[in-house]
Order: C-alpha cells, then sequence, then structure tokens
C-alpha cells in the first residue's frame, strides 16, 4: 500500500464552523512517488479500466481484432491537470487524519465525453468524524497563478460561491445525495450512506462537511484561504435552522496543498505504463 504524503503545516486558522490550512510537500521524490502510485491509480480508475480492457480483449477472437482492440485501448485523451488536481485531492482527504474521506465511487467513470466535468461538486463522499460519518460534498481547484489568493477562488464560478451554494442549496444536495445512493449499494457504502443520512435528516439539513482543496505549485501564503474561510463562516454562522440553511453544526473544511513539482509536469507523472 503506497504510504500517505507527508506534508508540513505553513498555516492554520478557524473562524465559526470554518478552518482552514497550507499544507507544504517538501520532499519532490516522495511526491514524485505518491503521484506515480496513488494518484495515478486514481485518475485513471486503474481496477475499473483493467476490467474493460481484460472485457474488450476476451472479445477479440482474430489478429486483426486484436489489433484493432490494442489501438483502441491506447486511443485514449490526454489527462487535464484539473483531473490531476481532483484525484490528488482525493487521495490526500482519504489520508487526512482529520477528515477521513471516504469515496464510495470514482466519478471519472460518469464522463460521456473525453473532457467533460461533471456538475454538481467535485467531491462526493463520506467523512468521519469521531464515532459520526457526515456527508462530504466539495469542490477542488488546481491553479499555478501567482496571484494570491488565486483567480479561482472567487467570482460566480470560485471555490467560495461554489462552497455557499453545497451548504445551502437543497436542490443540489438532493441531487449530489441521489448520486451517491445509487452507487452505495455494496453492504460497507450503504451503511455509511444510511447513518450519514440519518444525521443529515436529524438536523434539517445541516450536518454535514464542506470542504475545498485547492491544489498550487506555489510559495505558501495564508491569504490564499484566509478571507475565502472568512466569508464562509459568516455565510454559514448567518443560517437560522430549517431545510436548505446552514449553522454551526455544518463544518467548512478548507486546504491548500502547495506541491514541489509544477503542475505542467503532472501529466507525465500520472502516465500509465502501457504494455
Amino acid at each position: 500500500m503506497t504510504e500517505a504524503l507527508t506534508v508540513t503545516t505553513a498555516y492554520s486558522g478557524a473562524q465559526g464552523s470554518a478552518r482552514w490550512r497550507g499544507a507544504t510537500v517538501t520532499d519532490g521524490a516522495a511526491f514524485r512517488r505518491y503521484m506515480r502510485s496513488r494518484v495515478s491509480a486514481r485518475v485513471h480508475d486503474t481496477a475499473h479500466r483493467a476490467g474493460v480492457e481484460d472485457a474488450l480483449r476476451g472479445l477479440a477472437s482474430t489478429s486483426m481484432e486484436t489489433a484493432f482492440v490494442e489501438s483502441f485501448l491506447k486511443a485514449a485523451p490526454p489527462i487535464n491537470s484539473w483531473e490531476i488536481g481532483e484525484a490528488l485531492a482525493e487521495c490526500v482527504l482519504a489520508d487526512d487524519a482529520t477528515v477521513k474521506a471516504c469515496w464510495p465511487w470514482n466519478s471519472a467513470r460518469d464522463r460521456r465525453t473525453p473532457r467533460a466535468s461533471l456538475p454538481g461538486a467535485d467531491l462526493v463522499g463520506f467523512c468521519r468524524v469521531g464515532d459520526e460519518v457526515l456527508l462530504l460534498f466539495g469542490e477542488v481547484k488546481t491553479s499555478s497563478d501567482p496571484a494570491t489568493p488565486p483567480g479561482v477562488m472567487t467570482g460566480r464560478t470560485g471555490m467560495t460561491t461554489q462552497l455557499e451554494r453545497l451548504a445551502t442549496d437543497g436542490g443540489l444536495q438532493f441531487a449530489l445525495v441521489n448520486w451517491l445512493f445509487a452507487r452505495c449499494q455494496d453492504p460497507v457504502h450503504e451503511d455509511l450512506f444510511r447513518l450519514a443520512s440519518e444525521r443529515f435528516i436529524a438536523s434539517s439539513g445541516r450536518a454535514l462537511v464542506v470542504a475545498g482543496v485547492l491544489v498550487r505549485d506555489t510559495q505558501p501564503n495564508a491569504l490564499d484561504l484566509q478571507s475565502r474561510a472568512a466569508s464562509l463562516a459568516a455565510t454559514i454562522n448567518a443560517g437560522g435552522g430549517g431545510a436548505g440553511t446552514v449553522d454551526a453544526n455544518t463544518r467548512v473544511e478548507l486546504i491548500a496543498l502547495y506541491a514541489p513539482i509544477p503542475i505542467n509536469d503532472w501529466p507525465e507523472l500520472v502516465s500509465p505504463v502501457l504494455p
């Protein structure tokens, strides 16, 4: 099993229900190993892809068909930086002792076109908090923007606005729960879904974790998250209860991960080894 990625906390803070921290990866060699093993397996959905490849190879009965299948299997387009960033965020959150995220499904399987970004949320799963299990909805932004905070954090399509919606929009939350239910049919994930949904219902839709992960290849700077976290805390603490609103029971986690390898070099790090 691949070891968790070792990070150093560059800064941290908390306000109301929101917590934020910047995590720096200083060991470039360890980061490369993590990307080539753990992240590559996630971004390519290796186990699922192996099943598809085996099934298609088994259907070829002539040398011509075999040649076509092998060519077809190599036709996958290059991986985008944002896809790698999402996979990296999922792996880091799953390893994180504070978040303890669980992802029942790899959303890469749901893309019908090669470069599609699914609507709704980048992260959909569960978070273990002590003996509790909570729903986890989140967004990931990957950026080399030298500005602080980077542009992906602000505006209508920025992380702050997206996280506010995940915390308050009952319609969006229902769509995500509906998506999650269909992918939690095995006993283990079915139990997690039941526990998290019971807690969500008992709190009138407020007991959940909203997570934002900013993936950077720049130097750490607390200003990347601090004002965004304060804004989210103010929104969440303004909730007055009832379906579609939030209060201090909704937990916000903002994490900035500062990588030692330029984002432009990541596609090479996660490239699968082809036969």
